[in-house]
């Protein structure tokens, strides 16, 4: 297909962008000081590198490139290797695999420049592909994942494909949502860090974070203490009277919260930025032919 470099600069963005979400200071979630509910940095930081071959293994699909089965070797391999062993990257990798095949089927059709725009002009034929693929993989790997909530994908009136299942989890479902909604809340979060430098990434993460906690309701939240939790979350996080350390100190410590579907759309979010640098770097220096 002659990508060559250019993917393994996609592979290489969502497995940092993973690496540096998890270790940065923010008001939920693990971080590099603070492990939670069984999850750590170093757990995460492993993770990443199969993050990175999974995505990097999508273009040798001539066709469709699978979501659900590259999602269930992501995650098994995960859970087998026991210096991870835990559930770190079910919804990243949902959002990660996606994203970047929307971003592959782009690059196929020809010259791609911001990542964002390539994501959005790959989208019709990443919907394509998720209406033809049926479900089994992508419940297989949540039922392996065992995330502490089921919630809508485990609907009974699951239809026949993963995009038909992804619909209807998107009510109820962070990583569902932005997938079906044209990745809506990654570019949201991306189009406000897209001019952030490398250097800037690790502070970035917590304004993200916190924006992103206060405009998008987190699944877990939603689903483990309902409604209401939801809207307290939310309202902590949109709150300029609270400041982050206070921030965590009531989500973390007194509710016991970890807004994993945030983490992944801010974690999709700063791959887009890496990319975009990286992207933008190698064109500068004019030897990025392929975009």
């Amino acid at each position: 297909m002659g990508l060559g470099s250019v993917w393994r600069s996609v592979a290489r963005s969502f497995a940092s962008a993973l690496a540096i979400e998890v270790v940065s200071p923010k008001i939920s979630g693990v971080t590099a000081s603070e492990a939670l509910k069984g999850m750590s940095s170093p757990r995460f930081i492993h993770t990443s590198l199969y993050v990175y071959d999974a995505v990097l293994g999508l273009p040798t699909y001539e066709g469709c490139a699978p979501i659900g089965k590259t999602l269930l070797s992501l995650v098994s391999s995960t859970l087998e290797n026991p210096v991870v062993g835990t559930n770190t990257c079910l919804g990243y990798g949902l959002t990660a695999i996606s994203l970047a095949s929307s971003i592959l089927y782009s690059l196929r059709e020809g010259a791609c420049g911001d990542p964002g725009e390539c994501a959005l002009a790959g989208y019709g034929r990443f919907e394509e592909c998720a209406r033809e693929e049926r479900p089994d993989h992508l419940l297989k790997s949540i039922e392996l994942a065992n995330p502490s909530y089921h919630g809508r994908y485990y609907s009974p009136r699951a239809s026949g494909s993963v995009f038909e299942l992804l619909l209807e989890s998107a009510p109820w479902d962070l990583v569902a949502y932005n997938v079906v909604s044209r990745f809506s809340a990654t570019l949201d979060l991306y189009s406000l860090a897209r001019s952030v430098s490398v250097d800037e990434l690790v502070e970035a993460v917590g304004r993200l974070y916190r924006y992103a906690a206060s405009r998008y309701a987190d699944s877990i939240a939603f689903k483990s203490g309902g409604l209401m939790l939801s809207r307290l979350v939310r309202e902590i996080a949109s709150s300029s009277r609270v400041v982050d350390a206070d921030a965590r100190r009531i989500l973390v410590g007194e509710l016991g919260v970890n807004l994993g579907s945030v983490s992944d759309v801010v974690g999709s979010a700063l791959a887009l930025v890496l990319l975009r640098r990286e992207w933008v770097d190698r064109h500068d220096a004019g030897y990025l032919e392929d975009i």
